[in-house]
């Protein structure tokens, strides 16, 4: 063991104080309680690296948190909702029901989905709405056609007596061959653009108008139906055929096509028979006609005057107030037979569309006709 050197004495200890002798001045120097021999080379703070490579773990900075909490989970979307949007456009009512059902439980459940819901009921009702205007339009469209599914027998006529020994003319078109002028089924898909055309009634005479409906301008019969008896004269008809074809697919934007060729004994009775229908047209258009439906609900309708369409061809445009349904008539006469058609488009308040079907009819009976 090292002995002391002579004249000097240290005391060790925690908050003692070192003298030192021999001539030199006294000195008290202050430790520190904790750390008598001052800063340890052996303290954790020296060490400025781990001899083994490892980074001390250090502590987060002030103020900064330790870790973020993760975001709750987001609600899911309401089943209700999303099926009120799929079937607004499948099957409205459905729509409609599901979106309330979808609200309700929304409100309930704080799920997500209600501005889905919402459009989907809106779409729901207003696609309701068309189809209650549609099935409006075609029961304006049945009141305007019954007349012409049933058709009574034509009253019977009897030969004019024979004053010379001369024999008339025979027809340019012989009454059985008029049958043949008419556009067949994939002829008039093709002139009228829809595929899902389908035939309907057809008949060989003519009746009353009045059987289904009344009218409170009785004259005005030969502008709202084709064929109609009230605009010819029936005793001078040779053979008369009509043809109805309807879209019953497509509900909110069907066509009806009613078409009628009527033969008579010449070329000026044919004439003749289109100038007094057409004559009926000018006394009619520009106003309105009240149409009744027996034991069924009334309609005003508007009739245009009567324009001319070139080949011949007349044209006339009915619009029922209140519907978007249109009706257009078309009439022309070539050699002995007259064509008198009527076209209706459901969903539209335009005419030019099916004006333009008409006129194509029309043009294709009469180049079929010989001059």
């Amino acid at each position: 063991m090292t002995a002391v050197p002579r004249g000097a004495r240290r005391w060790f200890g925690a908050g003692r104080r070192t003298t030192v002798a021999a001539g030199s001045e006294r000195k008290e120097v202050a430790t520190n309680p904790q750390d008598p021999f001052g800063h340890s080379p052996f303290s954790y703070e020296a060490l400025s690296y781990d001899p083994l490579g490892r980074v001390h773990p250090t502590a987060p900075p002030p103020g900064q948190p330790v870790g973020r909490p993760l975001p709750p989970p987001s609600p899911p979307t309401n089943t209700f909702a999303t099926l009120s949007l799929v079937f607004a456009f499948v099957f409205a009512p459905a729509g409609a029901v599901f979106g309330h059902l979808g609200l309700a439980q929304i409100r309930r459940t704080g799920e997500l989905g209600r501005d889905r819901a919402l459009i989907g009921l809106s779409v729901s009702y207003a696609v309701i709405v068309l189809t209650v205007v549609a099935l409006t339009g075609w029961v304006t469209l049945n009141t305007l056609h019954a007349s012409t599914t049933r058709r009574a027998a034509p009253p019977a006529t009897t030969a004019a007596p024979v004053t010379t020994t001369e024999a008339p003319p025979a027809p340019k078109m012989a009454p059985d061959e008029v049958i043949k002028l008419l556009p067949q089924l994939e002829t008039l898909k093709s002139l009228a653009s829809d595929q899902n055309l389908q035939p309907g009634q057809t008949w060989d005479r003519p009746a009353n108008s009045d059987q289904d409906a009344t009218i409170d301008r009785p004259q005005c019969w030969g502008s709202m139906i084709p064929g109609a008896p009230e605009a010819y004269a029936l005793d001078a008809i040779l053979r008369y055929r009509g043809e109805a074809f309807s879209d019953t697919q497509s509900l909110l934007k069907s066509i009806q096509i009613t078409q009628v060729v009527i033969a008579f004994r010449d070329s000026s009775n044919a004439r003749s028979q289109v100038a007094t229908l057409v004559d009926g047209w000018r006394e009619c258009g520009g106003a309105s006609v009240t149409l009744t439906a027996r034991g069924g609900p009334t309609y005003t309708v508007s009739l245009s005057p009567p324009a001319d369409a070139g080949n011949g061809i007349t044209t006339m445009d009915l619009a029922p107030k209140g519907l978007k349904v249109r009706f257009v008539r078309a009439a022309a006469a070539k050699a002995n037979v007259v064509v008198d058609l009527q076209v209706v488009s459901l969903g539209t308040t335009d005419a030019s569309a099916p004006r333009q079907i008409a006129v194509s009819i029309a043009n294709y009976i009469l180049n079929k006709i010989p001059d």
